[in-house]
């Protein structure tokens, strides 16, 4: 879907999902939510969640932080990350709709998806594309 000519207005920033099997600990809530029904510290809920957490899962967070930093530091506050669990409704279908497996992907404005990347490179390109794609504020 084209971007529309929204008459002078800025028009919004690219979004990009980084979509998988996540630790809780990137959700939303995460440990500080547990707090007040467990009675434990947020740092004691987090420990326990590290020790407790299937490799897959924290590769993937690690993954996910990796690529925030590297789009935080090239692009800034022209972008919107949006960090999404497979196992939340809207994960379900984006993983559905894109064909993401049990690994990473990074979504790029809904169009470019790249599975499980090794390179940021690309992902880097496919977001400079979607910022050219943009009309220039007036």
């Amino acid at each position: 879907m084209p971007d529309r000519d929204l008459g002078g207005t800025t028009p919004r920033p690219p979004r990009i999902q980084l979509l998988g099997f996540l630790p809780a600990i990137l959700k939303p809530c995460g440990p500080a939510c547990a707090q007040p029904f467990t009675n434990r510290t947020v740092a004691a809920l987090k420990s326990e969640e590290l020790r407790e957490t299937p490799a897959l899962l924290l590769d993937n967070a690690n993954r996910a932080h990796a690529v925030a930093d590297d789009l935080f530091r090239d692009f800034g506050d022209r972008i919107r990350i949006e960090v999404v669990g497979m196992d939340s409704p809207k994960g379900v279908w984006l993983g559905l709709r894109h064909r993401v497996g049990s690994g990473f992907a990074v979504i790029v404005d809904g169009r470019e998806v790249f599975r499980d990347p090794n390179d940021y490179a690309p992902v880097k390109s496919a977001v400079s594309r979607a910022l050219e794609a943009r009309p220039n504020p007036a």
